[in-house]
This record gives C-alpha cells, sequence and structure tokens, in this order.
C-alpha cells in the first residue's frame, strides 16, 4: 500500500532471529523498491547487532546516488526507540547518520483483540531491549505499550469481535499515546497515513530517539474520560517514605493499566527512580541522577528538552528533584489514587531529618543500601 502510494520509497524489511544462547542474533533484510540493483543488494541475511547492519544498509542506500525515502519496517520483538536510538548513534569517526537522513514518524498497526489481550499479559516474557544471550526480557504487556508510546502513528485495525473493542481499544491508545494520530477509518486514510512515513517530521528534529529515552520527561496526559478509560496526573515535590509506598501500591494500582514517571526515594536521594507498570506488573528502576546546580558536565551531556524541564521546575531547596507520574486505566478515582500517594510522603519530622536520616529508613521496593 505505501509502495503504491509513493512509489519512490524504499521499504526496507527487517527480521530477527535468535536465542537466549547466541550472543547476536540472526537479521534478515528485504528491500521493496524500484531499483533492481539495490534491491538485490540489501535482500540478505547476517549474524551481528541488528543496529550496525542496519545502519551499514543505511548508509549504503544514501550513497548509491538515489537519495530516497527509506521506510523501516521493523518486527515487533524490537524495542523500537532502543533501536532506533542505536541507530542514530554515529561511531567514532564515521558520517552521522543525521547527514544522509531526517527523521519521520513511527508508524504502528494494531490489532485490537490482540492488544487488550497483550494488556492483561504479565505472566509471559518477551525480548527487550538488548540481543541474544544480553536480551532483557519484559512482559508481553510492556512490549505492547512500549510500541505505541514510540509511535507517531497508529493504525488500528478493524478486529474480529466487533467495534465495541475496537472502541474500546482506541480509547486507551489515545491515553496512552495522546500525541499520536490514530487512524482507524477506511483503507483511503490508512493509505494517507503510511504516506506520511516519507515525510520528515518536525517532532524528531527536535527531539530524535535518544533524547526520547531520557528518564525524566514531559508527561503525555490526556485530558477526559473516554469509554471508561481516564489518566491521571501525580506530582509532589517531596520524597516518597519507600515502606507506605509499598504498602500503598494496593490501592494505587487498582484498575491502572499503564502508568509510567518517575521518582524521589529519601534512600536514594541522587538517584533519579524510574516508575513503570503494564497490566499487573510494576518495575521500579534506577535510571541515572537528578541534575545537580554547578555539576556543568551533567547539564551539558544531557539533552536539551531535560535541561529545559530542569529549568522549568528547578527549585533552590529540591533542585530538579520530584515525583511525577501518569496513570491509566480503567475507572480511575482520582480522589483515590492521589490521597493514597500524598499519605507516602514524608511528613515534616521525617523530611528534617535530612540526607543523613534517611539513610536509616528501610526500603522494601528496591532494597536495603545499609552497610
Amino acid at each position: 500500500m505505501l509502495c503504491d502510494a509513493r512509489p519512490e520509497v524504499v521499504v526496507l524489511s527487517v527480521s530477527v532471529h535468535g536465542d537466549e544462547g547466541s550472543r547476536y542474533p540472526f537479521v534478515q533484510r528485504f528491500a521493496s523498491c524500484g531499483d533492481e540493483r539495490l534491491r538485490e543488494a540489501l535482500c540478505q541475511g547476517a549474524t551481528g547487532d541488528p543496529a550496525v547492519i542496519v545502519r551499514q544498509d543505511l548508509t549504503a542506500i544514501a550513497r548509491s546516488g538515489v537519495r530516497p525515502h527509506v521506510v523501516l519496517a521493523l518486527p515487533e520483538n524490537l524495542d523500537v526507540l532502543l533501536f532506533l536510538a542505536d541507530v542514530w548513534q554515529t561511531p567514532l569517526g564515521r558520517t552521522p547518520m543525521a547527514h544522509y537522513y531526517d527523521l519521520a514518524p513511527i508508524a504502528v498497526g494494531v490489532d485490537p483483540d490482540r492488544f487488550l489481550s497483550d494488556l492483561r499479559c504479565v505472566h509471559r516474557t518477551t525480548h527487550g531491549p538488548g540481543y541474544g544471550a544480553h536480551a532483557e526480557p519484559i512482559t508481553i504487556a510492556e512490549a505492547a505499550v512500549r510500541q505505541i508510546e514510540a509511535a507517531g502513528t497508529v493504525v488500528l485495525a478493524r478486529g474480529r469481535h466487533g467495534g465495541g473493542r475496537r472502541e474500546g481499544a482506541r480509547a486507551v491508545l489515545a491515553h496512552l499515546n495522546p500525541a499520536a494520530e490514530v487512524h482507524a477509518g477506511a483503507a483511503a486514510a490508512t493509505r494517507d497515513a503510511l504516506a506520511a512515513l516519507a515525510e520528515p517530521d518536525s517532532r524528531w528534529a527536535a527531539s530524535g530517539p535518544v533524547d526520547r529515552l531520557e528518564p525524566v520527561a514531559i508527561p503525555l496526559l490526556r485530558r477526559g474520560v473516554d469509554r471508561g478509560v481516564r489518566s491521571v496526573l501525580w506530582r509532589s515535590r517531596r520524597p516518597l517514605h519507600p515502606e507506605r509506598l509499598a504498602d500503598s501500591l494496593a490501592t494505587v494500582m487498582s484498575g491502572v493499566v499503564r502508568s509510567r514517571g518517575h521518582l524521589w526515594l529519601p534512600t536514594r536521594p541522587e538517584t533519579v527512580v524510574t516508575w513503570r507498570s503494564a497490566g499487573g506488573h510494576l518495575e521500579l528502576r534506577e535510571a541515572g541522577r537528578w541534575l545537580d546546580d554547578g555539576d556543568t558536565s551533567a547539564w551539558r551531556d544531557t539533552s536539551p528538552q531535560r535541561r529545559t524541564l530542569a529549568s522549568w521546575f528547578w527549585d533552590d531547596y529540591y533542585g530538579e528533584r520530584r515525583n511525577e507520574i501518569v496513570f491509566t486505566g480503567a475507572e480511575l478515582d482520582p480522589d483515590r489514587l492521589r490521597p493514597a500517594l500524598e499519605d507516602a510522603l514524608l511528613d515534616d519530622g521525617e523530611l528534617a531529618r535530612g540526607i543523613e536520616g534517611w539513610a536509616d529508613l528501610s526500603d522494601p521496593l528496591l532494597g536495603d543500601r545499609r552497610a
């Protein structure tokens, strides 16, 4: 369909096959384009790092003299943002990919029946970041929502079980990624949406795949209720007491389909702790350090978006530190969710103890750091 709409486009389809015992997977590429020589050169397989292989393919296409639009058709077993960040990075002594290409939006096709089922699947895992033996397992639910959150365009199929499920999936998709364009119309509209993949996207020019992996980012929040689906933003300057937060999780996570953000825990006062849940699975992870006033190297190394965000929210006492989470789910009650989190914050007496006093707090979430 895309080739019919834009005949000059080169569609490079990639499949990745491997197992946990292999260091690197087998990467097969197929090209669809009008240039027979280019098609024959690109239709081959190799064992290695998929990002390196695809980067070499893209460089070869750019140097062929044709300079076409290239659309990557990626398999669902790749974490698309992490993969594109690897492809887009510039190895030492090589020409940057940005010299050859402008980034266009990511499009994801969604089967509503399978998507709603995947959102509940936390008992099975798939390969996440990394390749081969280094792959990190993530739940099926987490893999599904990551695909949606990375997309600029979502094409929603009709499904097999009627319009109710499709409309329910559409409502969830709109809350998971309010910035994405969701297409659930006729074939002509889908064709137009796919044709847009061959056009540069100003949002990507301002924020590439590496920047979008920042642990501290602007939360995407869709307001209102759609078919019972609601998103709730919670933020606070005070750190969260780990034990009280653990005790509140049953209340906080009731009805939540997806939640994402970052925490400030007193047991790790210098560390950004990411919060990410999909279905009934919650993951907390240490993800770098908070920006500190005067640490010029850290400010220089982070993305322009995070520097701007830190300046907006900067506090003379707390600095960049804050809790910020967006919860999405069915029939979420903000008057139940927010107070449960507020009750888990440090009170005035605990806050006054400072960093040295916080070191004695027990942390059932990430583990104690006592000597």
